[in-house]
């Protein structure tokens, strides 16, 4: 029973992981519009100060995010069994 209650927990952070990094990205993509920018792997090329400060806000959002969803992890396996 607790092999079967990991594996929906692993499935579940799983979808709330790539599903909540996907979400950061396309509202990222919303707030800056049609203005330019290029993603070259990690790193943001632009000359409009918007899209930057944007970038950096999304990013921080993204981090704050995966530090949450660990956090809750730990908490959650720690309460199990």
């Amino acid at each position: 029973m607790i092999v079967a209650f990991y594996a929906v927990l692993a499935v579940g952070f799983v979808v709330l992981g790539i599903g909540g990094i996907m979400f950061l990205d396309h509202r990222f993509s919303q707030a800056v519009g049609d203005r330019s920018f290029a993603m070259k792997g990690r790193r943001l090329e632009t000359d409009d100060p918007f899209v930057r400060r944007q970038f950096r806000r999304y990013h921080a959002i993204r981090v704050a995010y995966c530090a949450a969803l660990l956090v809750l992890l730990f908490t959650v396996v720690s309460n199990v069994g």
